[in-house]
Formats: structure tokens, sequence, C-alpha cells
């Protein structure tokens, strides 16, 4: 029997200590600093809610030295304590507080590490619709919560008539089903689902015993209210879901009754619900809000560039995502190959952004952009030449150009023409172009290109220089050479199907965890090797080179993949044993069946926190490796360090390849077609 039936005082609960974590651009947590903050907290008891671009944190202890660590990784901006004030009342006073924090606290590891993951709002469903039924609702009842909260949300519209039976369909099919019967679920689930059913029967008691200061349905919907935030459902798709719940239970459609009893359970199926509602949401005051985040964090700069972003409706291009994901800076994937490869999206509107700035687009201005996707930087493009400019767009997928094509014509981009080709090829019927920009990656210069730019014409294109190190150039004519007038650090889907193919080779890493590397076909690397590499030895190498918060990594990466053979390899994922320097993963370098990732640890001196940067090697000649990478790293901190002025660079092509120069020649990079210089200060 609990205790609260015999009307004792609740549990004493923790002094719940609490911080406000900020991230870049106040865009939220990512889900790579979910996953590391999510891991950092194992074995403490914490929950968490989602606040203005970031993250609310209550755990039983504190973790200021865990948060600084964030910070210093670059995984979140800063962080500020603050006083927790519980919403005991809302919960329904002291015990319906207590049963709150249990399920929070149930709940929060694995929300806050699914963060960015598909069906996070099936599964909240899920969650929920248990605890409903274990509280003992019947199906008017749960119906009428779905309603308060309906209530607590902006209105909508209905789904038009076609597409409502079937998201009704859905909602009612996740809202009767099992959930701790659901097929492959992640670890811990079933543990998840128990302790949201124990919530709904300990409140149920507490409601029999008149032991809550609120209604039952009512507090059962202020839980539903945080749970859709832990698990970041967005306030559009939680009002579309809760009038999707009210009509599964009292619309019009044949009602499929939501037993409270758990006999013949219906299995969950994961279909994304049809849900097809428009909101309140207004996608001007989106776009004005993503605007100013962008104009004070330096991605937009001149006034033509900003009054295209302010013009061109983000969400128009991609109609298949929320109005308000679309103006989330994020990358929206629209095509993978027949392994779940991304080979085509609609990159984040900060780096669109970027580019832009580059490319330097004027009115009157013939642009050539090669990799069309859904046509929305095309149409920017579009806007700043406009009236008398033209913009066209080339892609190698048919789909894909006829999606493009539809997108321009109902924005209304008449100066905008999508054609299908080989970017890399150019289009040389309607050159010379003032301007080209490329919106994939490329592995060298397509030498073809050039030729179609006016004189005084620019280049923009996001080249790899080594391995994964990849920066997004603007190159301009400097006699029989090509400089610089802008650099900034990039990684683009590569370009494929055409004369300038620049395909990678994803190894997976056999055993526990997802780790797996990024290989290129100029890297000597035993990719067979490769997959059981982190099952040899560990070789650990520190340095003395310290990274302080804030300090940049962009430029030791540049460094080593000029100095190492084979550059620098993107090795994302976690597992158990692999410690990379952030928590996404790590960059490695590879020699044959060898490979040492960077690593750090942390300490402090009389200037404060450091973080001092070390290698770990793994295969026949780790310890060589992982002493070549260190000795690299301690030279570049000697020579050069994060307080030096950028690199600039030289391009040439040809001929005129050969009066490029350099004093180290490591730092001469030769490409099939053409030499890329980096000029150290």
């Amino acid at each position: 029997m609990d205790s609260y039936e015999d009307n004792l005082a609740p549990p004493a609960e923790p002094e719940w200590w609490q911080a406000t974590i900020r991230f870049p651009g106040d865009a939220g947590v990512s889900p790579e600093a979910a996953a590391r903050l999510s891991a950092a907290l194992t074995g403490r008891r914490f929950h968490f809610l989602r606040k203005d671009g970031g993250l609310r944190l209550r755990t039983d202890r504190p973790v200021d030295v865990l948060l600084d660590q964030l910070v210093a990784d670059e995984m979140a901006a800063g962080w500020v304590g603050g006083i927790y004030e519980a919403e005991t009342d809302a919960f329904g006073g002291p015990w319906g507080m207590a049963i709150a924090h249990a399920v929070f606290c149930a709940d929060s590891p694995a929300a806050l590490a699914e963060t960015g993951s598909p069906d996070s709002r099936e599964r909240c469903i899920l969650l929920l619709s248990s605890m409903y039924r274990a509280a003992g609702l019947d199906p008017f009842e749960v119906g009428d919560v779905w309603a308060k909260i309906g209530d607590l949300r902006p209105p909508i519209d209905p789904p038009a008539e076609a597409r409502r039976a079937a998201a009704i369909t859905t909602m009612r099919r996740l809202m009767n089903a099992d959930a701790a019967q659901r097929p492959h679920p992640e670890p811990g689930w079933v543990e998840r689902v128990a302790a949201f059913e124990d919530a709904g029967r300990r409140l149920a008691r507490l409601a029999k015993e008149g032991q809550l200061k609120r209604g039952l349905r009512a507090v059962l919907a202020h839980h539903a209210i945080f749970a859709f935030n832990r698990n970041n459902t967005p306030v559009a798709e939680q009002a579309a879901t809760a009038w999707l719940g009210w009509q599964a239970a009292f619309g019009d459609t044949e009602p499929e009754a939501a037993s409270t009893s758990r006999s013949a359970p219906v299995t969950p199926a994961f279909t994304r619900m049809e849900t097809a509602i428009s909101t309140t949401v207004d996608p001007t005051k989106l776009r004005e809000a993503m605007v100013a985040k962008y104009i004070d964090s330096g991605h937009l700069r001149t006034p033509q560039v900003i009054d295209a972003f302010r013009t061109v409706e983000r969400h128009m291009f991609i109609p298949d995502a929320d109005v308000e994901a679309a103006y989330v800076d994020d990358a929206v994937p629209i095509k993978h190959d027949a392994g779940g490869e991304m080979i085509s999206c609609i990159s984040a509107p900060s780096i669109v952004a970027t580019q832009l700035e580059q490319v330097g687009a004027c009115p009157g201005h013939n642009v050539l952009e090669a990799g069309a996707a859904t046509g929305y930087n095309a149409a920017l493009l579009g806007h700043l030449v406009a009236p008398t400019g033209r913009v066209w767009t080339i892609d190698v997928d048919t789909d894909l150009v006829a999606t493009a094509c539809t997108h321009l014509q109902a924005a209304g981009a008449g100066n905008v023409t999508a054609v299908l080709g080989d970017g890399a090829a150019g289009l040389p019927e309607h050159a010379p172009f003032d301007r080209i920009q490329f919106t994939v990656g490329v592995g060298d210069i397509p030498t073809t290109v050039l030729d179609q730019l006016v004189p005084d014409g620019r280049l923009v294109i996001p080249m790899r220089i080594r391995g994964s190190i990849s920066r997004s150039f603007a190159f301009e004519r400097d006699g029989d050479i090509w400089k610089t007038v802008s650099c900034e650090m990039a990684t683009f889907v590569p370009l494929r199907k055409g004369i300038c193919d620049d395909l990678y080779t994803r190894v997976q890493i056999a055993g526990e965890g997802d780790v797996h590397l990024e290989t290129f076909s100029e890297q000597r690397v035993d990719r067979e090797a490769m997959r059981m590499i982190l099952d040899t030895p560990a070789r650990p190498v520190y340095t003395g080179v310290k990274f302080r918060q804030g300090d940049p990594w962009q430029w030791v990466y540049l460094w080593l993949a000029c100095v190492l053979p084979n550059g620098l390899s993107r090795m994302p994922g976690r597992r158990a044993g692999f410690t990379p320097h952030f928590a996404w993963g790590s960059m490695a370098a590879l020699d044959g069946d060898t490979l040492a990732y960077l690593t750090i640890r942390e300490g402090e001196d009389t200037q404060g926190r450091f973080w001092a940067i070390g290698v770990i090697g793994h295969g026949p000649r780790a310890a060589v490796l992982a002493e070549q990478v260190a000795t690299a790293i301690e030279e570049w901190d000697r020579t050069y360090g994060n307080q030096a002025p950028a690199p600039g660079f030289r391009m040439a092509t040809g001929d005129s390849r050969d009066q490029l120069k350099a004093a180290d020649p490591r730092f001469i990079i030769d490409k099939p077609a053409s030499r890329l210089v980096v000029d150290w200060p």
C-alpha cells in the first residue's frame, strides 16, 4: 500500500539543482549534444524542459563541471544556474508532484538521447495512452483529456476530408496499442512504459482518496504537455495530435473503443500520422525570427541577401515538412540512395546564408547553380539578380528537377529555370556567367565551368581538401591563377553521376555501438581492417596543446589535412571504450591498416580550465601513427595556433599549376585537375 493512502506526508524531494543551457544560435539542443548530455548524466536522477531554444535541466546534484565541458566542446553556447520552481498545484499537489517527478526522471534520459530521431510524437502517444488506460479512463474520458490538451494549444483547421479518415485511424490505432508489445523497441522501452503506467495507477488512487488538488483528467493533460515537450514535439504537432485524439473518441467515424483492459492488445504501428493540418503558426513571423537570428550571428550581413531571406518563403520549398521545421537551422533530407545514405537535401538556412554572402549576386547577373535540390537556393538567387538577371539551376536527377520546377513556379520565380544535366559540365549554351555556385561538394575543380565565367566572375564551390576536410571557397581570377575572396568551413552532399563525382565509402565499425568511418578514393586505407580497428589495443599519446572555451578546431583540422598523407576522416558514433574529442565522434588519421583519432582530457591551470589534445592509435602501427599526429598538432601550435590570422588559398588548373609555389611543399595539394596552395600567415 502506498503511504499516501495512510495520509502520510509525501516522500522528501531532493533539492533539485537547475541550470538553463543555451545552444549555438538558440536553435535548441542538437542530436549530438543531446546524446552527449544524456550519456554523461547516466546514473543521475534528472529531468528537463525544452524552453526558448535551450534546456532547463534539473538534477539531484550539481553538474556544473559537466556543463562547462559541454561548452568547451562547442556543443553548448553557455549555461546559467537558477532556482527550480515545481508546478506543484498544476500536477495535483505534493503527492501528484512526487509522481510527476518519478515519470519525468524515467522518461528524460531516453527522450533527451532520442532528440532528432523520427517517430518521437508516436512514441509519446503510446506512452501517454498507457498512462490513461492505467488510470482507468474510458474512451470518452480519454477524449476529454485530448480536448483539454487542445485547449492549451493553438487552434487548427481540420485536414482535408480525403486525408482525415486515414489520420484518425492511425491515431486510434496508437491510442489502443499495447505499448509494451512494440516490435524492436529501444533498450529500456518496457521500463519506460511501466513508469507511465505506474504514474497513471497512482494518480487514479490519489483521485479516489481525494488527495488531488485538480481533476485527474486535468493533471493527465498537464503530463501530456510536459511529455510532448521532452520528446521535442512542436506545439503545432501537439495541437494536431490533440485534435486527432478528440476525433478518435468523439468523431463521426466508427469508434474503436479504447478498452481499459490489457487483453487482446493491438500491435503498435509506427506509420507517421497523416495530419495535414494547417495551424495558426505564421510563416512570416517564423521567417522574420530566422532572419533576425542570422543577422545577430553574422550569417546574414548584406541588405540584399537579408531582403532575399525575408521574401522567399522557405517552407514552400519543403512542403512535406512542418512549417516550423522549415525554419529550424538544420538540413532537410529529400532523397536517399538504396542503402539509406542521404544524396540530396535542402541545406540548413545558416549554410545557405553563408554561401549566398560568398556569391555576391547582383541585379542583372547571369548565374549558374549546380545542385537544384528543391529550388530554394535558386529562388533566393533569382530574387538577388532580379529584375533583369537570370538563374539556371541544374541537377542530375529527373525527379529533383521536376520538383524544383514545381516549387519555383509556385513561388513565382519566373527568372529561374531548372534543367537536367551534370553540374560539373556547366551549361555552355547559356554562358558566360557572372557567378557559378555549387551547392554540392566536389573533390576537385570542374575545369569546364571555369571557362564559362566572365573575366571578373566568381566561382563559389565547396571542395574537399583531403579526407573529410572541406571548405566553401569563393574564387576570383588573379591573372592565370585564382585567389579566394572568401573561405568558410562547410561540408555538402557530394557531386555524383557526372564528370567530377566525389563519392566516399562508409566503413561501419564492427561490434557494439554505431561508429563508422568516412573514407575517400584518394586515401590509402585498408577498409576491411578498419571494420575491426577498435577491437585492437589502444595506444594513447597526449600533447601539450591546450584548447580553451571558444577556441575553434577548424585550423588544426586544416593543418592536419595538409601535413598527414591521408588527411583526416570523420569518425562519428558512440561505443564503449571509444573516447572521441566531441560527442558526435572524432576526426581520425588513416594509414593503411592503422588509425589514430583525436581525444581530449580536462585540466586546469592559472588561466582556468583547458582541454589537452590527445591521440589514440589502433592497429599494427598504432603508437607510431599516434605519435606522428601528436607531433603535427604540436608543430601547428608552435608555428601557427588559434591566435594567428586565417590562412589564404590560391588555386590553378592546367599549365598554370606550375606557377603555384609554397615554401613548405606539404601545403601544396595536388589533385587530378587542379592545385591548391594553403598560405599560412
